[in-house]
Order: C-alpha cells, then sequence, then structure tokens
C-alpha cells in the first residue's frame, strides 16, 4: 500500500524537470498551438457535421442502474419566473422530472425542443421504468440523469420543467 504514494511523490519529484521549459498559449492561435485547439467536429459518412450540440449522439441504451434513482434536493416541480439570460455560446438545455407535470411539459415542447437542438437533464428520477416514461414523451431528443443541484444554485432556480438558453429561462 505504501509503494502507491512513493511512486506518486517520486514522479511529482521529477516532473520538472521531464519539460524544463514552459509554453503558454496566448489568445491568438499560432502554428503551434493551433493543432492542439482545432474544435473537432465527428464525421459520419464521411461529411463533417454542422456546428451542432454534440449531446445528439450520445448513447441511452446502457445499463444506467448504477447512477439511478437520482435525487436533486434543490429541485422540484413547479412554477418559475421567466428571466433574460446573457450567456453567449450556451447550447439550448432543460431540466424535467418524472412527475406529471414534467411530463406534460416535455410531450407539448418536444418539437420545438428537437428544432433548437436542446439536451434534456432529469433531475429527479426514481428507476428506469421513470427514466423510461420521460424518454417516452420525447423519443426523439437524448435525456440523461444527472444530478440538478448545481445548475439549481448557479442559475438561482428552484423548479423544474424548464427551459434554459443563452438568452432566457423560461417554462
Amino acid at each position: 500500500m505504501k509503494r502507491m504514494p512513493l511512486t506518486c511523490y517520486f514522479i511529482l519529484l521529477l516532473a520538472p524537470f521531464a519539460r524544463p521549459e514552459l509554453t503558454v498559449a496566448g489568445d491568438q492561435p499560432s502554428d503551434f498551438t493551433r493543432p492542439h485547439f482545432q474544435v473537432a467536429r465527428p464525421l459520419i459518412n464521411n461529411k463533417i457535421q454542422p456546428d451542432r450540440a454534440m449531446h445528439a449522439g450520445l448513447s441511452t441504451s446502457a445499463n444506467e442502474d448504477w447512477i439511478l434513482p437520482v435525487r436533486s434536493s434543490r429541485l422540484s416541480p413547479g412554477q418559475i419566473t421567466p428571466r433574460a439570460l446573457n450567456m453567449p455560446g450556451l447550447r439550448p438545455f432543460f431540466l424535467v422530472g418524472d412527475d406529471p407535470q414534467s411530463l406534460t411539459w416535455l410531450r407539448q415542447r418536444a418539437a420545438e425542443l428537437q428544432e433548437m437542438g436542446a439536451a434534456g437533464l432529469a433531475v429527479e428520477v426514481a428507476d428506469n421504468e421513470a427514466l423510461a416514461r420521460i424518454r417516452a414523451a420525447a423519443p426523439s431528443i437524448s435525456i440523461l440523469p444527472v444530478n440538478g443541484n448545481d445548475i439549481a444554485t448557479r442559475l438561482q432556480i428552484e423548479h423544474y420543467p424548464v427551459l434554459i438558453t443563452a438568452t432566457s429561462l423560461e417554462q
């Protein structure tokens, strides 16, 4: 057991000598930094995909038993007050739960959410059956189970369902 920490200390001790010069990547990409900071877009049928949200290809078929149930203690179903946001570059996403209000909201807005390329986050999900009900309400949209407490804190929201875009927070 003690061999691992000693090995780590040894590596940390020798790390500064591995590459003594410091290279800083500036704001303008140079010939040196350009290969490291290029935007990667997946090729499908040898064609570059448009600048769309990368969540569209996420697999929903993997066994998600390990993450369920998902509980977000800072969020609950309810009404939100729409407000403006100023978050340039933010891809649209939404928060839902397995409650009737969320499922109705999701069914009503599924086409609009798909059109804008919104990612779905299920922040309150009891089990696989509940997650299947959420996904069935909008079958063409990727919806992943996640804890929404950090999002709730950062955006100062208490309720879902909610749609978050670069310019607004709305229900």
